[in-house]
Protein backbone atom coordinates (compact mmCIF):
# COMPACT_ATOMS: atom_id res chain seq x y z
CA UNK A 1 0.00 0.00 0.00
CA UNK A 2 1.28 3.46 -0.90
CA UNK A 3 2.04 6.19 1.61
CA UNK A 4 -1.18 8.18 1.53
CA UNK A 5 -2.48 10.64 4.10
CA UNK A 6 -5.95 12.09 4.03
CA UNK A 7 -6.33 15.35 5.94
CA UNK A 8 -8.96 18.03 6.27
CA UNK A 9 -8.42 21.43 4.68
CA UNK A 10 -8.05 23.00 8.13
CA UNK A 11 -5.39 20.49 9.16
CA UNK A 12 -3.59 21.01 5.83
CA UNK A 13 -3.55 24.76 6.45
CA UNK A 14 -2.23 24.36 9.99
CA UNK A 15 0.39 21.72 9.15
CA UNK A 16 1.28 22.76 5.59
CA UNK A 17 5.07 22.64 5.95
CA UNK A 18 4.98 19.36 7.87
CA UNK A 19 2.90 17.82 5.07
CA UNK A 20 5.26 19.11 2.37
CA UNK A 21 8.21 17.71 4.27
CA UNK A 22 6.46 14.34 4.67
CA UNK A 23 5.74 14.18 0.92
CA UNK A 24 9.35 15.03 0.14
CA UNK A 25 10.99 12.63 2.60
CA UNK A 26 8.68 9.62 2.35
CA UNK A 27 7.54 10.05 -1.28
CA UNK A 28 3.99 9.96 0.00
CA UNK A 29 0.79 11.54 -1.20
CA UNK A 30 -1.50 13.82 0.74
CA UNK A 31 -5.15 14.13 -0.14
CA UNK A 32 -6.95 17.19 1.19
CA UNK A 33 -10.65 16.90 1.78
CA UNK A 34 -13.25 19.54 2.38
CA UNK A 35 -16.82 18.64 3.33
CA UNK A 36 -16.01 14.93 2.91
CA UNK A 37 -14.81 15.42 -0.67
CA UNK A 38 -11.22 15.19 -1.93
CA UNK A 39 -10.44 18.61 -3.35
CA UNK A 40 -6.66 18.45 -3.79
CA UNK A 41 -3.69 16.09 -3.91
CA UNK A 42 -0.08 16.74 -3.09
CA UNK A 43 2.40 14.28 -4.55
CA UNK A 44 6.19 14.25 -4.90
CA UNK A 45 7.69 15.98 -7.90
CA UNK A 46 10.43 14.61 -10.07
CA UNK A 47 13.84 14.41 -8.46
CA UNK A 48 16.64 16.10 -10.43
CA UNK A 49 18.78 13.69 -12.41
CA UNK A 50 22.55 14.07 -12.71
CA UNK A 51 22.27 14.37 -16.50
CA UNK A 52 19.92 17.32 -16.05
CA UNK A 53 22.42 19.05 -13.77
CA UNK A 54 25.24 18.42 -16.24
CA UNK A 55 23.10 19.82 -19.06
CA UNK A 56 22.39 23.00 -17.07
CA UNK A 57 26.09 23.44 -16.29
CA UNK A 58 27.01 22.93 -19.95
CA UNK A 59 24.52 25.60 -20.98
CA UNK A 60 25.78 27.96 -18.29
CA UNK A 61 29.44 27.55 -19.14
CA UNK A 62 28.59 27.64 -22.85
CA UNK A 63 27.27 31.16 -22.34
CA UNK A 64 30.52 32.10 -20.64
CA UNK A 65 32.65 30.76 -23.50
CA UNK A 66 34.91 33.43 -24.89
CA UNK A 67 34.19 35.84 -22.04
CA UNK A 68 36.68 36.81 -19.38
CA UNK A 69 35.26 35.69 -16.05
CA UNK A 70 36.71 36.63 -12.68
CA UNK A 71 36.64 33.95 -10.01
CA UNK A 72 37.76 35.51 -6.72
CA UNK A 73 39.07 32.26 -5.28
CA UNK A 74 41.66 32.00 -8.02
CA UNK A 75 43.13 35.32 -6.88
CA UNK A 76 46.08 34.82 -4.50
CA UNK A 77 45.28 38.01 -2.58
CA UNK A 78 41.72 36.80 -1.89
CA UNK A 79 42.96 33.36 -0.84
CA UNK A 80 45.46 34.89 1.58
CA UNK A 81 42.80 37.21 3.03
CA UNK A 82 40.33 34.30 3.52
CA UNK A 83 42.97 32.12 5.19
CA UNK A 84 43.80 34.95 7.58
CA UNK A 85 40.13 35.61 8.37
CA UNK A 86 39.43 31.91 9.03
CA UNK A 87 42.56 31.11 11.02
CA UNK A 88 41.62 28.68 13.85
CA UNK A 89 44.32 30.15 16.10
CA UNK A 90 42.43 33.45 16.00
CA UNK A 91 39.51 31.78 17.80
CA UNK A 92 41.63 29.63 20.11
CA UNK A 93 40.86 26.32 18.44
Amino acid sequence: MANIKIVSATEARNKWFELLNWVNVYNGEVMIKKRNRIVAKIFPGEKPVIEDVDEVLDKFYGRLAGKKVYFPYEDKKVIKKEKKANDPKKYGW
